[in-house]
């Protein structure tokens, strides 16, 4: 009975760390989104090629 009880708090601690790493590998991608966001905000209007009117 000690032994099943070992195995599922080792078990539940694996899965404690892969979720925390989850977590913050969530954070990092909307991090870099929001900087994408803001970049493509900030890139100026480039003047269009071809003929003028």
């Amino acid at each position: 009975m000690l032994l099943d009880n070992s195995d599922l708090r080792n078990d539940f601690e694996i899965m404690k760390k892969k979720i925390v790493n989850q977590g913050k590998n969530i954070e990092l991608v909307f991090q870099y989104v929001d900087e994408l966001m803001e970049k493509k905000e900030t890139t100026p209007e480039r003047e269009k090629i071809g003929y003028k009117k």
